[in-house]
């Protein structure tokens, strides 16, 4: 970050290289949308090298990028109108030539995709307060930390957040469960 305040275009390459999956990660899981997401993951470096000049090197870059980016993309959101709220959609590919085997496997296979979909449909069903930690936790992969860094919330919250959020799910998922 010392070579980027210092104006090191291909310094800064590389620290986009280096976070740009686990910004844009960020992205998807709170905004919804691919195209969404790359613009406030392109925003986030913009900012990032904007304000470079008011990096504090006494800390970590990681949260500082994850706070820049969280706010990012509640900039996108706000402006996005409100009867324009996100649905997740996942088409099933009937040309899967997994779906088509003879030996049994076909049902698992069919079988993990209703389930996929049944847990998919309830997550986008939660409010985003309780959505957005799940998905960075559980399908993003990000720890505590980075979850309470991105959202501008604290650790112990994330973890509140994250207990609810599986109870509601556990709850609403019974069926699919027996």
């Amino acid at each position: 970050m010392l070579q980027v305040q210092a104006g090191d275009l291909g310094a800064f390459e590389q620290l986009v290289v280096r976070y740009q999956t686990m910004v844009h990660g960020l992205a998807m899981s709170i905004l919804r949308r691919p195209e969404d997401a790359e613009e406030a993951a392109q925003d986030t470096f913009l900012k990032l090298f904007r304000a470079r000049g008011s990096y504090d090197h006494a800390r970590s870059l990681e949260p500082w990028l994850l706070r820049i980016a969280g706010n990012a993309c509640r900039d996108k959101l706000r402006r996005r109108r409100a009867s324009e709220l996100p649905v997740m959609h996942h088409e099933e590919d009937a040309s899967d030539p997994m779906l088509e085997l003879p030996d049994g496997r076909a049902a698992a296979v069919q079988s993990r995709h209703a389930t996929d979909h049944s847990v998919r449909g309830a997550l986008a069903q939660l409010s985003s307060r309780m959505r957005e930690p799940l998905e960075l936790k559980y399908l993003r992969g990000f720890t505590n930390v980075q979850i309470a860094d991105a959202l501008g919330i604290s650790v112990s919250n994330v973890k509140v957040q994250l207990a609810r959020g599986k109870d509601i799910l556990a709850s609403r998922l019974q069926a699919v469960r027996e």
